[in-house]
């Protein structure tokens, strides 16, 4: 980015998440997302308090409970705001800057105050080619996942689990209906093994993954970070399964009076409830509404949307 302006070649940025926008790396002040401008007196008192943030989340860093860790985080996270100004500067001066929903493009533009972001598709998918396996579950995970009643399945694409939400799902394994088992994939967490009604599964191929997808009768994704869009969602629901889902993603943007997607602020009681309704009631995602999904968000469109834009500021 820096050497694009520095020749000054038209720059186009694709902000995937709120991460970078923020010191602490995670835009939220407890369960409430923070869409303030940056100011150091506001930040600084906003990092003091990380503690009290990490706690809530259940997501607390190696060292937490020593003075001299937790004293290190904080003057990390103070330093830290100046890359972050640094970054939101430069990203002011891009040509363009591109997001993939309506709550990214609102952040983006509280943060710089800038209005050269533009809405596109930036989250393809394509199940076409993708011949559902199971080869990469052992036997064992696979046998318990074959006989439960019902399924639910919550991924981790990376080792985020703060922010994608593992700290409300676990406020959420003990409430869940008799014979239901959670499956959470993607990354491997110890402390899961003490669960009799849960299946931990690290990293596994895309394939594998649509295999849980079609198998489950629900996907949770309690997003606690703004997301960019959230291509767990779409996945899901090209895979025939309905999702509970919080405002922290861009759900609203299609999908807001859809009865497969319910969109849910970070409360236990709400979502069990709705969660039990799901499982009870079934809801059909018809053929129609998967083609319609799978067709906006093919490779083939989000490349023309990315092509039409380079065009558009070269020309």
């Amino acid at each position: 980015m820096l050497a694009g302006l520095l020749k000054k070649i038209p720059v186009i940025n694709i902000i995937r998440d709120g991460m970078s926008l923020c010191p602490k790396d995670i835009d939220t002040r407890g369960f409430k997302n923070c869409s303030s401008v940056l100011s150091r007196n506001e930040c600084w008192r906003c990092i003091e308090k990380w503690r009290t943030l990490r706690i809530l989340l259940n997501d607390k860093p190696r060292g937490f409970n020593r003075k001299l860790g937790s004293a290190f985080y904080t003057v990390f996270y103070k330093f830290k705001y100046f890359f972050t100004k640094f970054y939101l500067n430069l990203v002011n001066l891009t040509c363009i800057n591109v997001v993939a929903s309506p709550l990214m493009r609102d952040l983006v533009m509280k943060r710089i105050k800038n209005t050269r972001v533009t809405l596109r598709k930036i989250t393809p998918i394509d199940a076409s080619n993708i011949y559902k396996k199971h080869d990469k579950i052992n036997d064992i995970t696979l046998k318990k996942i074959e006989n439960s009643n019902k399924r639910i399945l919550f991924v981790i694409p990376r080792n985020e689990g703060g922010s994608k939400g593992y700290p409300f799902v676990k406020k959420l394994i003990n409430e869940l209906p008799q014979n239901t088992l959670l499956i959470v994939v993607g990354t491997l967490i110890e402390e899961l093994n003490n669960y009799t009604n849960v299946v931990n599964i690290g990293k596994i191929p895309t394939d594998n993954l649509y295999y849980l997808y079609e198998k489950v009768d629900l996907t949770i994704i309690p997003s606690i970070y703004t997301e960019a869009f959230g291509r767990v969602l779409l996945e899901s629901i090209i895979n025939s399964t309905p999702v509970v889902i919080t405002p922290q993603t861009g759900a609203k943007y299609l999908f807001k009076n859809k009865d497969y997607v319910k969109i849910l602020p970070l409360k236990v009681n709400i979502w069990i409830e709705e969660i039990k309704n799901l499982l009870d009631n079934p809801v059909e995602i018809s053929k129609a509404e998967i083609k319609r999904i799978e067709d906006k968000f093919s490779s083939y469109e989000c490349v023309s949307d990315i092509i039409s834009l380079i065009k558009k500021i070269t020309i």
